[in-house]
Parts: C-alpha cells; structure tokens; sequence
C-alpha cells in the first residue's frame, strides 16, 4: 500500500533505482522519527527502547539513533529508568488563532515552498496547509477555499540534477551538529574541479536551484556553492562555530540576483517607453530613480556588476549604462559579439 502511494507521488521509472531507495529510505527513517517524537509526547513514561523497537519492528540501537536525531533538533527528551522516556520540550505546538490574511500568508508561502523544494515536500505540505485550514472559522475556511485555488504562485521547479543530489541533507547534518565539510566542488567560474573544507552557515534555495553559503578555510573567506555542482561531500569531526553577526539577509541584500562581488555604484539611463516598468518595480534595496523629461535615471550600489550587465541587455537598446565604465564596456562588448553572431547566420 505504502509502495503504491510512492510510485504514485514520483511517478514511475522517473527515478534511478538506488535513488529510490535512498529516497524511500528516508522517508520511512522520517516517519518512523515522526511516530517516536508523537508516542514520547503523547504518553511520557511509557515507551521504553525495547518496546518501541518492538512497535516499529526495528532493533534497539535503530532506536537509540532515532532519538539521539531528535535531540540533535533541540528536543528534550530524556530518560526516565525502566519508565521510559518523557519530552520536556514544547515542540509540539498548538494551532494559532489566525486571521483570514495570516492564513493566507501562511498557504501562499506553503504553496511556494513546495514549488521550490520539489515533489518529495509536496505531501508534508499539503498535510500542514490541511491542518491550518481545517482549524480555521467556517467562514474565513469557505472565503479561502474560494480565494486559494486562485492564488498563482512562481513555479520555480528544482532540475532533477538538485532533486536526485543526496548532499543537501548532509548539509543539514552538518550544520545541526557544526561539524565542517570536505567537498570537491566543479566551479563554473574557474572551470576546474576545486576542493574546499567548508564551514556551513546555511542552504537556501534561489533561482531555481539550492545553494549553501559558508566559509571555506583554503580561501579564508564566506562563499556561496551551488549543491548540485557538488561532487563528492563528507562530514568531517572538526566543529566550527556560526558568528553570531552573520545574517543570510545581510550577506545576500547587495546582490543583484545571487553572485557577489565588490561592491559597485551603477547608473542606467532608460528610455521613456520602458520608464514606467522601471518606476513600477523594486529592483534593489539601494536603488534610487531619477526623472529626466520622459526618460529615467536609475541608480543603485550592488554587490557586482556583472547580472546587472544581464539584466541591462534584456532590455535592448532602451537602456544605457552611463556608469561604471566597465559595465559599460562590458555591455557594449556583449552586444557586439551578439550581432557578429546573428550576422554569420
């Protein structure tokens, strides 16, 4: 029955078969995490190792590291003798007395997240959104039920190299327990194959693919990896420490789209046709625009120029960067080769 409903959820043959495996196998270890975690809170000081080995049909070590997991997420649980274990922690939660735009916050995000995260979410997410809704007043649910099917949100699918990619959660592990990476990473920059021990801050998911930020001792710096352009990735025992200063938000506020770079001071000129895009849009947290009969002058100071540059030529010959010069060039030099191309054919 259970086979049935996985075949169901990825679809047949869509998988290589030791990916299925890894993928199943998960699945039940997180299930299984799930029913310990709900049987310890439910009835403290009564399931003993031997008895929940003996409910989940798995031997007492499985146990053993099932909850040394669930206390690696910051859940007190602990033993009580021949009475069992008992959960201190309030881990699980009550459902909050939302409003309509809280509750429809809360969809839409899950909605989005599922998008991002691919179709091995889609089932958890599903059961959290039936949980918020099903707790809300009749009619703010039937004003949702209505509304919710209506809500279109960016479909940003992961490629199924970042879906069948098993380093993500090592990741995760990693930064649970703080313990460096060794990796081999494929740059696309240098366009050589580099080996990196990393420091893990954190992994997040932008531009349709999954990227980890941390610090790399071999460059003594924070850098961002895409996972997928990940070889080889294995656990390491030297700890390491987050700064308390660092913040995913800051790190990433002066980025254009997701690259870094020192930061620079841009200004482009757009013609009067394309202003009122431009006008309508927040493009940067540093941005400012200036009106000029007609025309608009945008400036901003990003993190490197160069997917500004992209950015820029998407928008033909109706924008012209006016500073900094190597942008300028760049463009300039970027269209050129574009024409040459066209002109061959």
């Amino acid at each position: 029955m259970r086979m049935e409903r996985k075949d169901e959820l990825f679809g047949r043959g869509t998988l290589p078969k030791r990916h299925q495996k890894d993928t199943m196998y998960r699945t039940y270890q997180m299930a299984r995490i799930i029913k310990i975690a709900s049987l310890i809170h439910n009835e403290p000081r009564r399931w003993t190792r031997p008895r929940l080995a003996a409910h989940l049909r798995v031997d007492k070590g499985t146990i053993q590291r099932d909850i040394d997991l669930l206390r690696g997420m910051e859940i007190q649980i602990n033993p009580c003798g021949k009475q069992g274990y008992e959960m201190t922690s309030d881990f699980f939660l009550p459902i909050p007395n939302l409003n309509f735009e809280e509750a429809l916050a809360l969809i839409t995000a899950a909605r989005f997240y599922q998008a991002a995260e691919g179709e091995q979410a889609i089932e958890v997410l599903n059961s959290a959104i039936h949980k918020i809704t099903s707790n809300l007043p009749k009619q703010t649910n039937e004003t949702l039920s209505q509304i919710a099917p209506q809500i279109e949100v960016p479909h940003q699918q992961v490629s199924q190299i970042d879906e069948t990619q098993l380093h993500k959660e090592k990741l995760y592990e990693a930064i649970r327990k703080r313990r460096k990476v060794n990796m081999a990473y494929n740059s696309f920059s240098s366009g050589r194959r580099e080996q990196h021990r990393l420091s893990p801050y954190a992994v997040l998911f932008r531009r349709r693919a999954w990227y980890v930020i941390g610090s790399t001792e071999r460059l003594n710096k924070i850098l961002t990896f895409r996972i997928n352009r990940i070889d080889s990735l294995f656990i390491s025992s030297a700890p390491y420490t987050i700064p308390e200063d660092f913040s995913v938000q800051r790190y990433m506020e002066k980025s254009w789209a997701f690259r870094l770079g020192p930061e620079t001071h841009v200004v482009i000129e757009f013609a009067p046709r394309i202003a009122p895009l431009i006008r309508e849009v927040h493009w940067h947290s540093t941005q400012e625009i200036h009106e000029n009969a007609g025309s608009l002058r945008f400036e901003a100071t990003v993190a490197g120029w160069q997917e500004v540059g992209w950015w820029v030529l998407g928008w033909g010959d109706e924008a012209e960067v006016i500073e900094p010069k190597e942008l300028r060039e760049w463009v300039a030099e970027t269209a050129e080769k574009m024409v040459e191309v066209y002109r061959k054919n």
